[in-house]
């Protein structure tokens, strides 16, 4: 039981060490969302002065679809981002003593009472199901900074157009 414990142990480290991950990537991509904006911001008045100049005509649809198309890959990109971050830690309701919201319910004599009882096979329980749960968390957090990934590759290559056409008007 003992070595099956430690083992349970190091899968719930491993699938923390998951979740983090995904917070750690997200930063980047906010980052670079920022510094993309920022930059073309700066290019605001030559892309404002061709949708002011032409007609409807290539230039000025071209720049005003790929105005909205990086409007809406970076609201995308930073939004799956952010999320990544936003807490979904609900108490189980489970009574669980191993998983800190259900332990933050009970008074410190209380908890440690109740964890000084706890069967092996009720440790093996526990542990069992904050490893679905973190397991659950972590798989979310990843396909949001996968999607976010794909938001942002999408949003630099539409930057990169803006910017050379702010560049060669």
């Amino acid at each position: 039981m003992e070595q099956r414990l430690k083992s349970h142990y190091e899968s719930l480290a491993r699938v923390v060490w998951f979740a983090r991950m995904a917070d750690f990537k997200a930063a980047p991509i906010i980052a670079l969302q920022a510094a993309l904006v920022g930059a073309l911001a700066t290019r605001a008045d030559e892309l404002w002065a061709i949708v002011k100049e032409y007609e409807w005509g290539w230039e000025r649809g071209s720049v005003i679809g790929l105005l909205v198309i990086y409007g809406l890959s970076f609201l995308v990109a930073v939004l799956l981002a952010g999320l990544v971050y936003m807490p979904r830690n609900p108490k189980s309701g489970k009574g669980i003593l191993i998983y800190f919201e259900d332990i933050s319910d009970r008074e410190f004599d209380e908890f440690a009472a109740q964890a000084r009882q706890m069967r092996p096979e009720t440790i093996e329980r526990q542990l069992l199901q904050q490893i679905h749960a973190v397991s659950k968390v972590a798989s979310t957090k990843m396909r949001w900074v996968g999607l976010a990934i794909w938001a942002c590759v999408l949003s630099v290559i539409v930057w990169g157009v803006l910017m050379m056409f702010s560049n060669v008007w």
